[in-house]
């Protein structure tokens, strides 16, 4: 997961002005408001989670679901690369 820090300004321009969309986002904890003005963000989820809701219609139990799987192929496909990483070492 890639984070970046934006402002709450910043985060609504790139989702096209959806308010309701940025505050369901912060109430499933997929964007992490800070002390300042800025919030904690991996941008694709949030532009995955914006496709699913407006463009494809799925309702946010689904949402959930596809994130928390799409972050856990992630996972594993760094867990993936790193094991044949490490069994290319003791092949040589």
């Amino acid at each position: 997961m890639t984070t970046a820090r934006f402002t709450y300004q910043r985060l609504v321009e790139l989702v096209e002005g959806d308010h309701d969309l940025i505050e369901r986002l912060v109430e499933v904890g997929i964007i992490e408001c800070r002390d300042d003005d800025r919030a904690l963000v991996d941008l694709d989820r949030v532009l995955v989670a914006r496709t699913l809701w407006r463009d494809l219609d799925i309702e946010w139990p689904g949402i959930e679901v596809i994130l928390r799987l799409c972050s856990e192929l992630a996972e594993a496909r760094l867990r993936i690369v790193e094991l044949e990483a490490e069994l290319a070492t003791r092949e040589d």
